[in-house]
């Protein structure tokens, strides 16, 4: 797509235009623009294809209008935590966001080693403002796309649990525990639950390098797999990656997690299904944990690490525990435990 004649197009810009790729960008391409009076935006273009893995990977590209019509609501229901929607162009499949100057993502913040207690809390309330409140007068497939929902099927549930599957790339040193029968049992109810409409909308693809932060504000991004599905679904994959990313770091890794699910507690003002949904969501985080120790995008925390080999091997363990024992885990005690 010819980013320049876009541009042109929108009223708020006033060429000429400097146009720089920011990182990331699995699904699309993300371009940082800064146009003659220095304003600066984000703009994202959906490729028909997966922007990672090329044209030999097509892919519909009105993802792109589904995604910023997920985020137009998020940003209503929560507008301290999402990054505004100030342009879109669903025949260029092209949106235009706010840019959140000076804002780097969770994930290199936890490798580091940084912590702000109150980073937590506010993904904690997020996720409550997800839980608690519901799209109103509007289709299904106005905030879903059933693509993207079928790759997390294939990708999330499946592939990563088939033995040598051609669609993953594990590192050639590492070879996953065999899968018991109580695992692949609770796996296949995991992804009934996942599968299972609910009446709000989660992120669908929620974790470290979907979250910028800067002192203590955060910018919810990347919202193309959102969905109406179970809230420990995105619980559990905050779970996941805060794990990965504090491995073998000097990080707190309890307190993080602790201040998270307490803050989601206390905003959601509900008692009846929270051992449930606390338990569910230890299930999803065993899952998304297992599947990046094999998928092409893996864990940047996990790889970054000096001796992968023993952190995919722990991970390796700990994810098969959890899958296994996640109807069992109910307290963020019983959770820290099977880390040991």
């Amino acid at each position: 797509m010819d980013f320049y004649s876009f541009l042109n197009s929108c009223p708020f810009l006033e060429p000429p235009f400097t146009c720089k790729p920011l990182s990331g960008g699995n699904m699309n391409e993300v371009i940082l623009v800064k146009d003659s009076q220095n304003k600066e935006i984000v703009c994202k273009y959906a490729p028909p294809y997966l922007h990672m893995l090329g044209p030999s990977f097509p892919l519909g590209q009105e993802r792109i209008s589904i995604e910023a019509h997920a985020l137009q609501y998020f940003h209503l229901i929560a507008p301290n935590f999402i990054p505004k929607v100030l342009h879109v162009n669903e025949s260029k499949h092209t949106i235009v966001l706010e840019y959140k100057k000076g804002f780097s993502l969770l994930r290199d913040r936890h490798i580091l080693g940084e912590f702000n207690p109150k980073i937590y809390k506010k993904i904690g309330e997020f996720l409550a403002k997800l839980y608690l409140n519901r799209p109103k007068n509007c289709a299904k497939k106005y905030y879903e796309n059933p693509t993207l929902k079928s790759i997390t099927n294939e990708y999330v549930f499946s592939i990563a649990f088939i033995k040598n599957s051609p669609k993953t790339m594990p590192h050639p040193w590492f070879k996953p525990l065999k899968k018991s029968k109580l695992l692949l049992k609770n796996l296949s109810y995991l992804k009934e639950l996942f599968n299972t409409p609910q009446p709000y909308l989660i992120h669908g693809d929620l974790h470290t390098g979907s979250i910028l932060i800067k002192n203590d504000q955060i910018a919810i991004i990347d919202a193309e797999f959102a969905l109406f599905g179970p809230i420990s679904f995105d619980i559990g994959n905050v779970f996941a990656h805060t794990i990965m990313d504090s491995y073998l770091r000097d990080f707190p890794l309890k307190s993080a997690l602790k201040i998270f699910w307490e803050s989601f507690v206390y905003n959601i003002k509900k008692q009846d299904d929270l051992d449930e949904i606390f338990s569910q969501s230890v299930g999803f985080c065993g899952v998304e944990i297992a599947r990046r120790l094999v998928v092409p995008a893996k864990s940047i925390s996990l790889e970054l690490l000096e001796d992968k080999k023993e952190a995919y091997k722990k991970m390796d363990q700990f994810s098969c525990h959890l899958i296994e024992n996640f109807k069992h885990i109910t307290t963020l005690q019983d959770l820290l435990d099977g880390l040991k």
